[in-house]
């Protein structure tokens, strides 16, 4: 939608004939007029997709298939989001790069507080990004308004025929001449919304029972295979500091539990993990226990939860003061 709407001044069209309809004048002016709203097409042109999660690889495929040249950025892209990308995209090293070639730029990631240089994305769309766009490029944002510099968005729209499209009013843009700003639509369907609490269901569960993490905005993609028969799995959350990962698996060493698969990933600040173990102690829930307190309490660990049994039990926390919450 928000690229019919940026390729073609469909808004203004709307809102002249409305004005020509009140004077009478609607029938005889609207062939006449349709040359005030001209623009481009959408075959051919280029679209940079920033972020190829979920949403962005269904972006990047479905205007694949109406014919245009795709190029892609995403520093964390997942095997299962690579799969549904379209064949002939262009997978570049940076937001720049990806821009730069770009007739239309579409924002998918999450926001996440603080700097870009302190791994946030608040205004991670600035002035040192914008300024390579082209001189009429469209930006797509749908994702959060505080990713994009409203001031040097500004500048650049009022620089050109530039145009920016997003169901985030901003003071700064709203009303301005080229910017199309729309109501949240996204999910005001039934069938959406009704999708939308089955996806979330779904994700919970899938966490509880499973230890995997999908559409987080704050934590880092984590799916891991099915547990082996006869093991444990545990989950634990960490700082992203070096020498952490090696205080978890020496205290599975200490206790006589062999890793039978291991996850570890990151995004910022946080790491997690997810740790599947048998050993001589697989028999006795007191010594998972013990285990589980001695990991939680270690450096630099923050939580740690034992998936067996009942999913959602098993959570251990090490609180500010430092005492161990169970």
């Amino acid at each position: 939608c928000g690229l019919f709407l940026s390729s073609r001044r469909v808004v203004d069209g709307i809102n002249h004939m409305k004005d020509l309809g009140t004077k009478g004048l609607a029938k005889e002016r609207v062939e006449k007029d349709k040359a005030m709203f001209g623009g481009q097409e959408i075959k051919g042109k280029t679209l940079a997709v920033i972020g190829l999660g979920h949403i962005g690889s269904s972006t990047a495929r479905d205007a694949g298939r109406m014919g245009m040249n795709i190029i892609g950025y995403d520093p964390g892209l997942s095997i299962e989001s690579a799969l549904k990308l379209p064949r002939n995209i262009n997978l570049v090293d940076s937001i720049v790069s990806a821009v730069a070639k770009a007739d239309y730029i579409s924002i998918n990631i999450p926001y996440i507080k603080g700097d870009p240089s302190e791994g946030g994305t608040h205004g991670v769309i600035g002035s040192d990004v914008i300024e390579h766009f082209k001189p009429n490029a469209v930006l797509l944002n749908f994702a959060r308004g505080e990713l994009v510099d409203s001031a040097a968005m500004k500048e650049f729209l009022d620089s050109g025929d530039g145009k920016y499209v997003s169901d985030f009013p901003d003071d700064l843009l709203w009303d301005h001449k080229n910017s199309v700003i729309l109501p949240h639509l996204g999910a005001s369907t039934e069938e959406a919304e009704d999708a939308a609490a089955a996806m979330a269901a779904e994700t919970i569960r899938d966490f509880l029972e499973n230890g995997t993490i999908k559409n987080s905005v704050n934590f880092p993609a984590a799916t891991m295979a099915g547990r082996p028969d006869n093991s444990v799995r545990f989950t634990i959350v960490n700082k992203n500091e070096p020498g952490v990962l090696a205080k978890i698996t020496e205290t599975f060493a200490q206790n006589e539990m062999n890793i039978l698969q291991q996850l570890n990933t990151s995004r910022g600040s946080i790491a997690y993990n997810v740790v599947d173990v048998a050993g001589a102690a697989a028999g006795g829930v007191t010594d998972f226990k013990k285990v589980q307190e001695m990991m939680t309490m270690a450096e630099g660990v923050i939580s740690s939860r034992i998936i067996f049994g009942t999913p959602g039990m098993g959570y251990a926390k090490k609180l500010e003061g430092g005492e161990y919450f169970v």
